[in-house]
């Protein structure tokens, strides 16, 4: 299995510094507009970008968090705990390769930091695609495979050459980049 982020570590994730290279606001602009659907984080961790998503959604469909491990479903449910109003939330503890919603069900799937932990890539992105309505949306944003000022050791990062090859192994044809964040790159895909 991949090394996945230790969830003892979780106040890295909500530290205020991140908005400087990772504001979760700047990727608002790439959702493509639908009046009704719902939608889903692959890997919600504690929440960091789900609940700006998702309040940016709203109105739209039930946001599902979808979460590997169960200890980062609490520090989720904390943060949820402080939200100001309330949300149209899911939480999935799911498996690695596998998403608990039927065919066609999803507007829009994002995963954040994720794809370099993912154990099985192929497996996951062809259940995004499955799961995604016709036209639907996946954004992936995830550590360039180069030295930055934090993030995980370069060895454990995936390029972006690679997720666009698992991209089109799983069936999607509409991939584009998007230079957002100076640490991470910005992958949008499309289904048919």
């Amino acid at each position: 299995m991949a090394h996945l982020f230790d969830h003892r570590h979780v106040s890295k994730l909500h530290d205020p510094e991140r908005v400087t290279f990772q504001d979760p606001s700047k990727l608002f602009p790439l959702v493509r507009p639908f009046a009704k659907g719902d939608s889903a984080e692959i890997g919600s961790g504690s929440g960091y970008f789900f609940f700006p998503l998702c309040e940016f959604l709203a109105g739209r469909g039930t946001c599902y968090a979808i979460e590997l491990q169960p200890e980062m479903l609490a520090h989720f449910e904390d943060q949820r705990k402080r939200l100001e109003k309330a949300l149209p939330i899911k939480t999935l503890l799911g498996p690695a390769d596998h998403i608990d919603r039927p065919d066609h069900s999803l507007e829009l799937v994002w995963m954040v930091n994720v794809f370099h932990e993912l154990s099985h890539p192929k497996e996951i992105l062809q259940d995004i695609y499955r799961v995604l309505v016709p036209s639907g949306q996946m954004l992936v944003v995830d550590w360039k495979k180069e030295d930055t000022p934090v993030g995980p050791p370069v060895d454990e990062r995936a390029s972006e050459v690679s997720l666009y090859d698992h991209l089109i192994s799983a069936g999607f044809t509409r991939i584009r980049s998007h230079d957002i964040y100076p640490y991470h790159y910005v992958v949008e895909a499309l289904k048919d």
